[in-house]
């Protein structure tokens, strides 16, 4: 059987009428225990109006739910409601229903209208906001998309400066080339971390972080890559856990020195990710945007990224 998947804002709408109906129902009953105990109260008193005309003889016609007898009766269709002897009361058995079926057709009536009515009002609300996120997350992806298209454009053009260069054989053309292919890297990530946004965005699952980790791990032949990590099951988005590990694993291989250090476990009950390196030039560096971008996923996955620069770099992350 295949498991029906209901997105948040429907866990949140059936959540919020279940607690509706549940306080309406309390309240319906509320309501029909006032109307039953006023119905008593106002049968009460007007058998003792009929107890009077007895005690004076004098003679009148009772209701047809409202039996008066000197002896017991059977409690087929009328049910014993007060005693003064010699006179036993009883009221029809469907008496109190009666009075109360309207009540209940009417509390019935208007449930279902403020039912009805917040049920619009939310979907209206939602569907809106709904929408508006839709068109700014299409926006955001067309930018960002037209912006990698112009530096594909760009890129074009230096490859075949490059293959021009190639033959001059001197360290500025390697470190131009070397530059082409990070560049070339990085909007290949941003392009497919871009097209994704809108598949699963916000579906959340059990990630296995080793088996990620592995997937994304970008090796450098001037570092010496050492990594100690276990099975560890992390919940997030996958297309924002593998974006965030790109970013950090390409500031490493930007700036790290001669080594890399990445390690995971468990401490204190928390899963973590540690990466660890030496740095190859303290006067040089980027301007933070890999950081500040890794920081701004792990909150929204509800992860926490902390980083430290001394004599080396490192960035600690928790699960």
């Amino acid at each position: 059987m295949k498991d029906i998947s209901l997105s948040f804002e429907s866990k949140v709408f059936l959540l919020m009428l279940l607690v509706l109906m549940m306080g309406l129902t309390m309240i319906n009953l509320i309501f029909i225990m006032t109307i039953n105990g006023q119905i008593e109260d106002n049968l009460r008193q007007e058998i003792r109006n009929y107890q009077i005309l007895l005690k004076h003889n004098i003679p009148f016609d009772y209701p047809e739910y409202l039996k008066i007898s000197k002896n017991e009766m059977d409690g087929k269709r009328y049910t014993l409601f007060e005693v003064d002897k010699p006179n036993f009361f009883y009221v029809k058995n469907s008496y109190f229903q009666e009075r109360i079926k309207d009540k209940i057709l009417l509390m019935v009536y208007w449930d279902f209208i403020i039912l009805m009515v917040i049920s619009l009002l939310y979907y209206f609300t939602v569907h809106r906001m709904i929408l508006k996120e839709k068109r700014v997350r299409s926006s955001f992806e067309a930018i960002l998309l037209i912006f990698s298209h112009k530096l594909r454009n760009y890129l074009s053009t230096q490859k075949i400066n490059l293959e021009l260069l190639k033959g001059l054989n001197n360290s500025a053309v390697s470190r131009i080339e070397e530059s082409y292919n990070r560049l070339n890297t990085d909007i290949s990530a941003m392009e497919n971390y871009v097209r994704n946004i809108n598949i699963a965005s916000e579906k959340i699952e059990e990630i296995n972080l080793n088996n990620l980790l592995k997937d994304i791990l970008i090796f450098n032949k001037k570092l010496k890559i050492k990594v100690k990590t276990s099975d560890l099951m992390v919940k997030g988005n996958r297309y924002d856990l593998e974006f965030l590990l790109f970013i950090l694993m390409d500031n490493i291989n930007k700036y790290a020195k001669s080594f890399v250090y990445i390690r995971s476990g468990i401490y204190k009950h928390r899963n973590y990710l540690l990466f660890l390196n030496d740095i190859a030039d303290k006067q040089s560096g980027g301007l933070g945007v890999g950081l500040s971008l890794g920081e701004i996923l792990c909150r929204k996955s509800g992860f926490r990224m902390r980083w430290k620069k001394n004599r080396y770099f490192i960035v600690l992350i928790t699960f």
